[in-house]
């Protein structure tokens, strides 16, 4: 909601003025951007660079051409508490922008580099071991997984749990952009979870009611998830490009990385990415 100031004449016919503030109700479309690298200590494996932070910033353009008395919020969040701290301030959310890394069962937010405040407290991201597997350390910190304890040595499983579903619009639309977040396509073209067991040892999951996507949905209970999926074992996200091959980033869209691919990843303007998105919660 916002505050704007109104000017009311006096009802008895003076021509003094009376200030009066009134709140007016608006919708929030918020837009979240991760580090383009995976861990700040390793810069040359799927490093976006800047893109992620581009492609974001068009989105919230987008958002702001479209519905210009609404609420714009642009944020880079490259950690968890950021993520949870900046949906959970938020009120009538009615569309939600998560462009980051991912895979089926998380975000992976990449951490920082240089001092940055989280939560109150400043930490500084040149001094954070960003592999440390313990509870709250720095893989915890970069990552916001619903099976964390399988990947570290945590006792909390979802940590979607410290989201508050209030804060979004029983119309609520969610949009993950990073790769395998809502599963993958079989070679059959079946929506499954994944078809590899590409992840520390973790086995390979079918279910697509297993993934990122559908817990967030259920977390909210409302709404809509629509997360990409592409098909094969390289079914992660790109940014499109142009004829030359230079990535653009103007529609606030990405697109699996097979679909890119059958165009040889140049001149792929004109696909649509909702046609290669998933929408959860995947109903039983």
């Amino acid at each position: 909601m916002s505050n704007k100031t109104f000017y009311i004449a006096d009802v008895s016919g003076n021509s003094n003025f009376q200030n009066a503030t009134l709140q007016v109700v608006t919708d929030t479309y918020l837009t979240i951007y991760g580090s383009g690298f995976l861990n700040p200590n390793e810069l040359t494996h799927y490093n976006t660079g800047d893109a992620f932070k581009e492609v974001a910033e068009a989105r919230n353009k987008i958002n702001k051409k479209n519905f210009p008395t609404e609420n714009h919020v642009l944020e880079y969040c490259p950690t968890d508490t950021e993520f949870f701290n900046l949906i959970n301030k938020q009120s009538r959310v009615k569309r939600l922008d998560v462009y980051c890394h991912g895979w089926l069962h998380g975000l992976n937010l990449g951490g920082f580099k240089g001092k940055r405040i989280i939560g109150g407290v400043e930490k500084d991201g040149d001094i954070i071991d960003w592999e440390d597997r313990v509870q709250d350390g720095g893989r915890d910190l970069r990552r916001v997984e619903i099976h964390e304890n399988l990947y570290l040595t945590s006792v909390e499983t979802n940590e979607l749990t410290k989201i508050s579903s209030s804060v979004f619009k029983a119309n609520a639309e969610v949009y993950f952009w990073g790769c395998n977040i809502g599963g993958q396509l079989s070679r059959k073209g079946n929506h499954i979870g994944q078809n590899e067991s590409v992840r520390e040892g973790i086995p390979s999951i079918l279910d697509p009611k297993k993934s990122f996507a559908q817990f967030f949905a259920n977390q909210l209970g409302k709404g809509f998830v629509y997360a990409l999926v592409g098909k094969g074992v390289h079914a992660g996200s790109v940014f499109k490009q142009d004829v030359k091959g230079k990535n653009i980033y103007a529609d606030g869209e990405m697109l699996p990385a097979n679909i890119a691919a059958n165009k040889g990843y140049k001149n792929t303007l004109h696909l649509k990415a909702i046609n290669y998105m998933k929408k959860f919660p995947i109903k039983p």
